[in-house]
């Protein structure tokens, strides 16, 4: 069996590691790819021959996915099976089904991990699935290949997922960048909560600033949760008198003898 993978991110390389063991595997990329040493069931290939491959895992930021789909739907073949792995998806599985051929089966998908998540192993590892045209067998096939690699498959609408996804992963990645942008200092972990906190904010800096505002641009309840935040912030000042202390010349005061240094 041959898989291609379009997108050759840090997503895309995760996928072709994985799947590579049970397939060859043909990956392609608008920049230059760089294969591992001793990847020998991973090869490049023109898009002709990756989107012809009987399955495609699109692994493209979701900005992008409009321009990939237009350059790889002449090469798909019918009967084929095209999966994304954006973390978007009512708007990408619109896109998909308009563009691709009705004759080729289409599941959008979001991978609830990455890879720094899922670098060592995949066991217990969510993945979201959300049928766009593909047949109940083939789903079924699909559900139990991931099971037998130790994934959890949910199947629930494209709209459920992003709802979901903003308020839960983009909430999670708002606070993160919040928190790594406010320049604060970087302290011991005095309690498990902050020690959570750095957590968050060492997640939210390691991944990619257009993954962050593709989801807050392209899921359609994204921007309500920004709005929203921004909201609060403004109500926690008030409540701190934030803004009437502004100028007043004060200066925060530090531990004696402690050497932090920045969370950013």
């Amino acid at each position: 069996m041959t898989i291609g993978v379009i997108g050759y991110g840090r997503f895309g390389r995760l996928a072709a590691r994985y799947l590579s063991r049970a397939a060859h595997v043909f990956v392609y990329d608008v920049h230059p790819v760089s294969l591992p040493r001793g990847s020998s069931r991973i090869r490049t290939a023109p898009l002709p021959i990756v989107a012809s491959r009987p399955v495609v895992i699109l692994a493209v930021p979701v900005s992008a996915m409009r321009e990939a789909l237009r350059s790889m739907t002449p090469y798909v073949v019918p009967g084929s099976l095209v999966i994304d792995v954006g973390a978007v998806k009512a708007l990408p599985a619109r896109w998909m089904k308009a563009a691709l051929p009705r004759s080729v089966s289409i599941l959008a998908t979001h991978p609830l991990f990455g890879p720094d998540t899922a670098s060592r192993s995949l066991r217990g590892r969510i993945v979201v699935l959300c049928p766009v045209r593909i047949g109940a067998t083939r789903l079924k096939s699909i559900r139990t290949a991931l099971h037998r690699k130790g994934l959890r498959s949910v199947v629930m609408k494209a709209e459920e997922h992003d709802r979901m996804a903003a308020e839960t992963i983009l909430a999670t990645q708002y606070v993160g960048r919040l928190v790594a942008h406010a320049g604060l200092s970087r302290w011991p972990a005095v309690t498990a909560n902050y020690a959570r906190l750095v957590t968050m904010v060492d997640i939210a800096r390691r991944d990619s600033r257009d993954l962050f505002v593709d989801m807050a641009r392209f899921n359609p309840h994204g921007r309500a949760v920004a709005r929203a935040f921004q909201r609060s912030q403004e109500m926690i000042g008030r409540e701190l008198g934030v803004a009437s202390a502004r100028g007043s010349g004060g200066t925060s005061r530090r531990t004696p003898g402690a050497t932090p240094r920045p969370i950013r």
